[in-house]
């Protein structure tokens, strides 16, 4: 049998798992962006690139001249294509409970036409931009990809079926243009969706949502799209999460599809930060390539039958893509079923370990998670509060911390496994973690089958390999190859399923929950457990923890290293939460801000030692807390209502309200002020019913209604049906996007920029009305 020293076969393995680990991430990379001389059939992003400098050249929310702009161009681009593009017109409506959510939306269609009548493709992205945002990634980047695609799409033979490409608008305030299309004709002859979205400037466009009774259109996903990323666990996450996109409306209406996103780069996401500049332009690679296949699949075959019963669908290694039944769980349930049998029964028969420290092995494994777990809690209560500049909208330099994280991670598991080993041997905690594993394995398969295969395929693995190596009893020969080399093979799975999840996790999470990615890290690692402690063992020098010791130390020094490199500068500015206040009717003016922490500019407008309170003089309902300043009275137009109409007729009287914002504002607000809650019998925007119960203040019951994005008139209709003889107060605001130039006592510097969000860089005036 080949033996070979210990020290150095684990220094050897350690780089196998570390550059194992790093090529499994590797693999899930986006695809190269295309040049712009790439053939004409296909997808290019340099190309497309030319559609998200234009798109994103300002932030473009509903209601401002920039969107107005982004929408004359989209029309253009779109004529050239030859798509005969029109513009739908409509108020929709997101009824939420005790405020009725409304816009005033202008989605941009168009059409390329099959050669045979039915169903049609669905292209959707939205151009609209979250206010504080050029929005280069959400969305200029699903513009591109659409109107790249259309424009291949024309390189080619006329396909079977049309394709509608949606351009929705209102997306970042309530989903409100794909509401608003439901009530277009075009909206009943989809046969299939596909929606590409953003939560960031970087990484893969991962088809995280699936619409269900998926069966049918996993498995034309599977055939058609050249870089498939997609799990059936996201799936099965994201549907119970509150998070929705444009796709959530169309599939809540039965229409069938795949919602894709690339997710890297939070810290831009909403932010001024995201710039055609700091996209990456292989993440819109990934998006278009994946979009024109798909285009050309479904553009090819029958769309009339595209449900079927969910399936189980995953990436073992980098972009491929498996599927299958979910009742094929059951046999391989069944087989590691029987491997975990028959590695008991094996092991016990070879010594490896015992009944009762396998059962103690796996008391273990269930302390050392929550251990690590817990500390990690405060420790990154101490590395964000080093970070006076930290917020939740993430960090720039989340690869160091991602490092460190993993680091310290790694050796406070491996230190903890240290002290375990003085009473428990290796294969006996290994088994114990096996048994722990079964278990998750068995609850997910009862609860969430389709996401039974995270656990599954891993587990069958390790459970070979250690059947390996009791089997053959190379655990009892010391400097054994075999050992090791097959527990390295069987953790394979492991670390190609696993290692992309715990990075996945902290790219979503940030500094916000790492406890979530260190969680994972440690499950993974549970896995893994007799390899890690055999390398471990050749790294100790007169028995002392040497590996833990240096992976903490290391994962101290980088952390150091991650907070030094997150101070805030041009390239990474601060964000701050600022708006302007003005109450007409009183001439009180104020300055609020959110912010938990204030950098110098944002200080300089309020004393050292303010306190947050609510904004209730302004707003009845208010709850959240700002620091709040006075500010100088500017001379700005208050919003107008006019009432046009005022009539009784049995017991309704209903009245007609125009309301106008002077100053060209982008959003209204209201607030309704019935002498008693049930006066009020129905409200209306433009003519759109909305349905909400009334707030209950210390002012009395109201209603609340938000309009977004007024259209170019900046006038809208509301009608209030009401009790006769009954009052109805009305506090109308309207809101503006960027700060009062002439109130700032310097311009905003370089490393500060508006904050994420609809609550921030405002210019808010309000009066008061009576009818």
């Amino acid at each position: 049998m080949l033996k070979i020293n210990q020290s150095l076969l684990s220094f050897l393995l350690l780089l196998a798992l570390a550059g194992m680990a790093v090529l499994s991430v590797y693999l899930t990379l986006p695809p190269q962006a295309q040049p712009a001389d790439a053939p004409q059939d296909e997808f290019s992003a340099t190309r497309a690139m030319a559609y998200v400098r234009e798109v994103a050249k300002e932030p473009h929310a509903m209601g401002t001249p920039a969107h107005a702009r982004v929408r004359a161009y989209l029309l253009q681009e779109m004529q050239k294509l030859g798509l005969n593009p029109q513009v739908q017109e409509t108020t929709a409506v997101l009824e939420a409970g005790q405020v009725c959510y409304a816009g005033y939306v202008y989605n941009v269609l168009g059409r390329l036409k099959g050669n045979r009548p039915g169903k049609a493709v669905l292209l959707v992205a939205h151009y609209d931009s979250q206010p504080n945002t050029p929005g280069a990634g959400d969305d200029a980047t699903g513009v591109a990809a659409l109107l790249e695609t259309a424009r291949a799409l024309r390189q080619g033979e006329q396909l079977q079926n049309d394709i509608i490409f949606l351009l929705t608008d209102g997306e970042e305030y309530g989903l409100l243009g794909a509401r608003g299309f439901m009530q277009h004709p075009w909206a009943q002859e989809a046969g299939v969706v596909i929606n590409v979205e953003a939560r960031g400037n970087s990484g893969a466009s991962a088809s995280f949502e699936m619409s269900s009774e998926n069966g049918w259109v996993v498995q034309e996903f599977a055939k058609a799209a050249p870089y498939p990323m997609a799990g059936s666990i996201m799936y099965e996450v994201y549907k119970k999460m509150p998070n929705s996109t444009d796709f959530t409306v169309f599939s809540d209406a039965g229409i069938t599809g795949v919602n894709s996103a690339f997710v890297e780069g939070f810290v831009n996401y909403h932010s001024m930060t995201d710039t055609p500049e700091n996209l990456n332009q292989n993440s819109l690679q990934h998006h278009g390539s994946n979009m024109l296949a798909l285009a050309k699949h479904f553009g090819s075959i029958p769309l009339d039958n595209t449900k079927a019963p969910d399936r189980v669908f995953f990436n073992p290694v980098g972009k491929w893509l498996v599927q299958y039944p979910v009742g094929l769980n059951m046999l391989w349930g069944g087989i590691v079923t029987l491997l975990l049998v028959v590695v008991w029964a094996v092991g016990t028969k070879r010594k490896a370990f015992t009944g009762m420290r396998a059962l103690a092995g796996a008391l273990v494994y269930v302390l050392v998670l929550g251990v690590v777990a817990g500390l990690f809690l405060p420790i990154n209560n101490l590395v964000t509060g080093a970070m006076p500049y930290f917020t939740e909208s993430g960090t720039y330099n989340i690869y160091l911390f991602l490092g460190a994280y993993l680091l310290l991670g790694m050796g406070l598991f491996l230190l903890l496994y240290r002290l375990a080993q003085v009473w428990l041997k290796p294969l006996a905690l290994a088994m114990g973690a096996c048994l722990i594993w079964f278990v998750a394995f068995a609850v997910v398969m009862m609860s969430v089958p389709s996401a039974a295969y995270l656990f599954l395929f891993p587990l069958m693995f390790c459970l070979a390999g250690l059947l390996f190596v009791t089997k053959g009893r190379s655990f009892k020969t010391p400097g054994s190859v075999a050992y090791p080399l097959g527990l390295l093979v069987a953790a394979l799975p492991a670390l190609f399923m696993w290692t992309p999840v715990v990075q996945l996790l902290m790219i979503i999470f940030d500094l916000n929950m790492p406890v979530a990615m260190v969680s994972a890290l440690a499950v993974l690692m549970g896995l893994l457990l007799p390899l890690l402690l055999y390398i471990e063992g050749g790294f100790r020098v007169r028995d002392l923890p040497v590996l833990p010791a240096l992976l903490i130390l290391a994962g101290a020094v980088l952390t150091m290293a991650a907070i030094n490199a997150e101070k805030p500068g041009p390239g990474q500015p601060f964000k701050t939460q600022l708006s302007y206040y003005l109450n007409a009717d009183t001439g009180e003016a104020l300055w609020a801000s959110g912010n938990s922490r204030h950098d110098n500019w944002t200080g300089s407008f309020f004393t050292k030692n303010s306190t947050k309170t609510a904004l209730t003089s302004l707003y009845p309902h208010a709850s959240l807390q700002y620091h709040i300043t006075s500010a100088p009275q500017l001379p700005l137009q208050a919003p107008e209502a006019e009432v046009v109409q005022d009539s009784t007729a049995g017991n309704s009287r209903v009245v007609q309200v125009q309301l106008r914002s002077v100053r060209g504002a982008q959003h209204l607000e209201l607030v309704l002020q019935p002498e008693n809650a049930e006066d009020i019998k129905a409200i209306r925007l433009n003519g759109q019913l909305c349905t909400m119960q009334p707030l209950d203040t210390a002012e009395g019951a109201i209603y609340m209604l938000r309009l977004y994005g007024l259209p170019l008139s900046k006038e809208a209709i509301l009608e209030v049906e009401a009790t006769p003889g009954s009052k109805v107060g009305l506090l109308l605001y309207d809101q503006s996007i960027g700060l009062p130039q002439q109130l700032l006592p310097s311009p905003m510097p370089a490393d500060v920029v508006p904050a994420q969000g609809r609550f921030s860089n405002l210019v808010v005036v309000r009066k008061k009305y009576e009818f």
